[in-house]
């Protein structure tokens, strides 16, 4: 019987640790499955969320390539290189049959050592422009794994193949309540066109502040729109002491500073405006959300507004680049998205639904187990 021993890598940001951890959920469930070891970087994102979800996890002293010239520059390519050494270390003790990166710096020094010890490897790309470290190691992957097919052209492996499974997400947005019982989550009217604002789970500073002006013209659109606007922990006190007080006692305004479970916030919500990262568009294809995306401009690479524009595309969405936010273009792009007469709304969620792939933590985790199973087969 074929036992397989995985180790998933990647981290930085949660854009590149959720999917590994979604995987992981997978993995977890086949009795086949024999060890999971998650190898990030010691002290950051994905360290706590691994311990969260129980998963075993090994920490390497590693960090990013410095951009600019430094005397860091200087000292990256030694701290890089005990990096793969202990990574190195790590993988001849744990003895995996197959490894997944998911981006990042953290996950370089687990890929370079499947290399040197020619473990096969797999990587998943979420953006549909790749980062660095999964432009360096899919040339020698053996299955490069896609969250958006924009990204195909940029990978040409040369003994392995470019699959496009979507971005891995979590069980629960491919399982939603009805829109009546998720508007009563939230004291709303399911009749009424449900509008969700989030600038990801720290709030949006940019996005936060047009809304606030926007409020007064927002909440007076006919016929009627509600709001669900997360604004941030860190920004919640203030922002709400700045609201007059019809407006906090409006039962179509709702202020959050945070919203545990978005699965429930995407069902109430006719339409979102947000950032563009990857693994949000992943939620909204899977949940059939359209969005007005306002793609964060000082991203790694500007990945958010090639993602963005990949789902304008494919009319699934409407962009407004926060350089040409104001509140007369915010407030005019909701009006013409919200108003029923173009039937913009349900079009693009017909589209946006399309590109939704709820399926594809699983297929990734097969992809993995086949690639294992190669791999002890040749032994």
């Amino acid at each position: 019987m074929v036992k397989h021993r995985i180790v998933l890598t990647g981290g930085g940001t949660g854009g590149h640790v959720y999917p590994a951890l979604s995987v992981a959920e997978q993995l977890k469930e086949n009795p086949d499955v024999e060890a999971i070891l998650y190898i990030g970087a010691k002290g950051h994102i994905e360290e706590r969320l691994a311990a969260e979800r129980k998963l075993d996890f090994v920490g390497l002293s590693v960090g990013g390539m410095p951009r600019k010239l430094s005397p860091k520059l200087l000292t990256w390519p030694f701290q890089m290189l005990s990096a793969i050494m202990q990574a190195k270390a790590v993988l001849t003790e744990f003895k995996p049959t197959a490894v997944l990166g998911t981006g990042g710096y953290a996950s370089a020094p687990p890929l370079a050592a499947a290399q040197l010890l020619k473990v096969p490897y797999a990587v998943h790309e979420p953006d549909a422009h790749p980062g660095l470290v999964n432009r360096v190691f899919g040339s020698n992957a053996r299955i490069v794994s896609l969250g958006m097919e924009g990204a195909a052209e940029k990978f040409h492996p040369k003994n392995g193949k470019v699959v496009v499974n979507g971005n891995p997400i979590s069980k629960n947005f491919s399982r939603p309540m009805d829109k009546a019982a998720a508007c009563a989550a939230f004291g709303l009217n399911p009749e009424f066109t449900t509008l969700l604002i989030t600038g990801g789970s720290q709030g949006a500073q940019a996005i936060n502040e047009t809304v606030f002006q926007a409020l007064p013209q927002l909440l007076a659109l006919e016929p009627p729109l509600q709001i669900i606007h997360q604004v941030g922990e860190k920004n919640f006190a203030e922002f709400k002491s700045r609201l007059d007080g019809s407006t906090v006692n409006s039962s179509r305004y709702q202020l959050r500073a945070y919203i545990d479970d978005l699965s429930t916030a995407y069902a109430a919500s006719d339409f979102t405006v947000c950032r563009a990262g990857a693994m949000t568009i992943s939620e909204l294809e899977v949940t059939g959300t359209p969005a007005i995306f306002i793609p964060y401009p000082f991203a790694a690479q500007d990945h958010q507004t090639f993602n963005a524009n990949f789902v304008q595309e494919q009319k699934a969405a409407l962009v407004i680049p926060q350089s040409d936010l104001t509140v007369d273009r915010f407030v005019s792009v909701v009006k013409q998205a919200a108003d029923k007469s173009n039937n913009m709304l349900q079009s693009m969620r017909t589209n946006m639904a399309k590109l939704g792939k709820p399926e594809a933590a699983a297929n990734l985790a097969r992809n993995l187990q086949d690639l294992s199973a190669e791999y002890q087969s040749k032994k």
